[in-house]
C-alpha cells in the first residue's frame, strides 16, 4: 500500500489499523527523515520519546508523545504533557516523572510532573479500561518571546530527545496563528494536517473541537449521569496524540476546545478524561459551570474558548448542564475586553457546533444562535469559528441575522460596522461531509435541493438550555454563505499590530487547502490558499496594555 509517506506491504495492510500503520511507518524511519515535500517546508520527522525501563505489566508502545499548552500567563508559563505508555494489569506508578528545561540543550531546570495517573473510570458495565498513564508539568518563570529547549523522564535517567517550545510575547506585536476542528486520527488526513500547519510556523493552534473521536458523540447520559458506553474507545486518544504530538504539538501550544465527541461515558460532565490528558488554564469552574472553557490573549487579540454542548439542539447530551453559567461568565470576558484600557482589538470565538452552515450534515445549531449571537453583535465579536461540520466554510458579515455585506474571496470586513464572519474550519481530518444546499459566493455549488437547515428547539432558548423538543427546519436566514468547499483544511491569522493608537490593525484569515484527493492528502508540499478575508479595525490598544493571560 503506498501512502503519502511510504509503502506498507501489502502482506501487512489486511491486518493493521491506521495507528499500526503509523507505527510501522515511524518505526522504519530515522528522526531525519523527511516526509515527502517535507524539506520544502522545513518539517522534520518526528522524535522518539523514550520510556523508562517498564514492568513485564506493561504492553509494547511505539509512541510516548509529548505535547504543550499555555498556562495562565503565556508568556512565563507552558503546561508540558507526555504519555508514559501503555499497561497491562494494576496500573503501575510512573518512578520519578519530570522535565528538564532551559534556553539549550545543556538544560539547567528540572520541574516535577504535578500529575502522574490514568483517566478516572466510573463503574458502568462494559466501561473500557483506561490503560494509560499521562503526566504532566507546569513550567513557571519563564522568559516572554523565548525558545526553550526541554526533555522528560519517567524515571530521571532516561530522557526522550530534546524538543522546543516558545512563549507567547509580550505587549502588541505581529504573529500567527491557526485554528481547525475534527481532526481524527487518519495518517492520510489527519497528520498532514498537522503537519502543514506546523509548517506555517503558527505560535499556537486553536482545536475547536472534536479531537481523537474515542466517543460516539451523543447517548452516553442519562440527567447528567453516564450510562452507556456504547462506540466509546479510549485507546483512540493515544492514536491523535501519537500523530499530533510529533507532528505540532510537542511544540506549538495546542489550545484545545471541545466538541460532541469529548462527551465520554464519565464523570465531569463527561470531560474528565479531556481535562486529565489536557491541564489547561481553564476558568474557575464556580465561576463557568463548566471545567473546559477558557480565554487568553495575545497581542491585541483575544480568544475564547466556550462549550456549545451546553447550548446545542442538535446534540442535548449536555444540554444546560452550566445552569447558563457560561453565558453570563461569557458576557462578563466580552464586556472586560471591550472595556477602555483591555488593550484588545479583536476578540475571536471557538467552539464546536455550527452557527452558520449550509452543508446539509449538521446544519445550524439554533440553540446556540438564538442565545449567543446577541451577545456576538452586542459586543462586536469579529470572528466567531466552529467546527463540527467536516469542510470549510465562510459566511458574509452578519449583525442580527442579516448580511451586511457581500464579501468576495480576498476581501476586506470592517467588523465595527459590518458586523461579525463566522467561519466553519471542521476539515482537520475526519471524513468530509460533501452535501451541500442553497446558494454561496464561491467554492462547492448546491449538490442537493432545499434550502440550508437548523435545529431550534420547540420551547425556550435561553443560556441556561433549551426546552421542549429539537426540530431541523427550515433555516430563516438565507443567502449567508460566501465560500465553502468539502477538503481537509484548516485556517492560519496573520495578526498585523497597530503602530500607533487608532491606527489600523488588520488579521488576514486565509483558508489552506492541501493538495489532495478524495481518499487523503497527497502531499505536504505547496498548500494553496483556496479562501481569504481581512479583518480591519481602528486600534484602541495601546503599546503597554496587552498583555498575555488566560481566565
Amino acid at each position: 500500500m503506498e501512502t503519502p509517506y511510504g509503502d506498507i506491504p501489502e502482506k501487512f495492510v489486511k491486518d493493521m489499523t491506521i495507528q499500526e500503520m503509523h507505527d510501522y511507518l515511524k518505526a522504519r524511519s530515522t528522526r531525519r527523515t523527511f516526509l515527502k515535500g517535507a524539506g520544502a517546508l522545513g518539517l522534520a520527522a518526528a522524535a522518539t520519546p523514550v520510556f523508562w525501563r517498564q514492568s513485564s505489566a506493561f504492553a509494547s508502545t511505539a509512541s510516548a508523545p509529548q505535547w504543550v499548552g499555555y498556562g495562565r500567563d503565556p508568556a512565563r508559563e507552558m503546561f508540558v504533557s507526555w504519555s508514559a505508555g501503555t499497561y497491562n494489569g494494576p496500573t503501575p506508578s510512573v518512578p520519578a516523572p519530570q522535565v528538564r528545561f532551559g534556553l539549550d540543550a545543556t538544560y539547567g531546570a528540572v520541574e516535577k510532573a504535578e500529575f502522574s495517573g490514568t483517566v478516572p473510570v466510573p463503574a458502568i458495565s462494559g466501561e473500557p479500561v483506561e490503560n494509560t498513564v499521562y503526566n504532566n508539568a507546569l513550567l513557571r518563570g519563564l522568559r516572554p518571546d523565548t525558545v526553550y529547549h526541554y526533555s522528560v523522564s519517567n524515571d530521571g535517567a532516561t530522557w526522550s530527545d530534546d524538543v522546543t517550545f516558545r512563549t507567547a510575547a509580550c505587549g502588541l506585536t505581529d504573529f500567527r496563528f491557526t485554528m481547525v476542528g475534527d481532526e481524527a486520527t487518519s495518517d492520510v488526513t489527519s497528520l498532514p494536517v498537522a503537519q502543514v500547519i506546523a509548517a506555517m510556523n503558527p505560535r499556537f493552534n486553536v482545536v475547536v473541537g472534536d479531537l481523537s473521536y474515542a466517543g460516539g458523540g451523543s447517548g452516553y447520559y442519562s440527567n447528567g449521569v453516564p450510562t452507556g458506553v456504547s462506540a466509546f474507545s479510549p485507546g483512540a486518544w493515544d492514536a491523535y496524540l501519537g500523530i499530533v504530538g510529533p507532528a505540532a504539538a510537542q511544540s506549538i501550544p495546542w489550545q484545545v476546545g471541545v466538541g460532541n465527541h469529548e462527551m465520554e461515558p464519565l464523570a465531569d460532565f463527561g470531560y474528565i478524561g479531556f481535562t486529565t490528558r489536557f491541564p489547561q488554564a481553564y476558568a474557575p469552574s464556580r465561576e463557568t459551570g463548566s471545567p473546559v472553557v477558557k480565554s487568553f490573549t495575545y497581542g491585541n487579540v483575544a480568544v475564547i474558548q466556550l462549550d456549545g454542548n451546553d447550548l446545542s439542539a442538535e446534540l442535548s447530551d449536555n444540554n444546560g448542564y452550566t445552569e447558563g453559567k457560561q453565558t453570563t461568565w461569557f458576557e462578563r470576558e466580552l464586556r472586560r475586553y471591550r472595556s477602555p484600557g483591555s488593550g484588545i482589538d479583536f476578540i475571536i470565538v471557538g467552539f464546536h457546533n455550527m452557527v452558520y452552515s449550509s452543508n446539509t450534515t449538521h446544519g445550524s445549531d439554533g440553540g446556540i444562535r438564538l442565545v449567543w449571537q446577541p451577545l456576538f453583535d452586542r459586543y462586536q465579536v469579529d470572528l466567531v469559528v466552529n467546527g463540527h461540520v467536516h469542510a470549510y466554510e465562510r459566511t458574509y458579515p452578519l449583525r442580527g441575522g442579516e448580511v451586511t455585506k457581500t464579501v468576495k474571496s480576498g476581501g476586506t470586513v470592517y467588523p465595527e460596522h459590518d458586523g461579525t464572519t463566522y467561519i466553519g474550519a471542521g476539515g482537520g481530518g475526519q471524513d468530509l461531509y460533501t452535501g451541500w444546499y442553497g446558494v454561496t459566493g464561491g467554492g462547492d455549488p448546491a449538490n442537493t435541493s432545499g434550502v440550508p437547515l437548523i435545529w431550534e428547539w420547540s420551547g425556550t432558548d435561553t443560556g441556561s438550555g433549551g426546552t421542549g423538543t429539537a426540530d431541523d427546519i427550515p433555516d430563516p436566514v438565507t443567502d449567508y454563505s460566501a465560500y465553502r468547499h468539502a477538503n481537509w483544511s484548516f485556517i492560519t491569522l496573520d495578526v498585523k499590530a497597530p503602530q500607533y493608537h487608532g491606527g489600523e490593525t488588520s488579521i488576514l484569515v486565509r483558508a489552506i487547502d492541501p493538495i489532495q484527493t478524495a481518499s487523503g492528502i497527497t502531499s505536504i508540499s505547496g498548500p494553496v490558499v483556496m479562501d481569504s478575508v481581512k479583518l480591519v479595525r481602528r486600534s484602541r490598544s495601546d503599546h503597554g496594555l496587552g498583555g498575555h493571560h488566560q481566565r
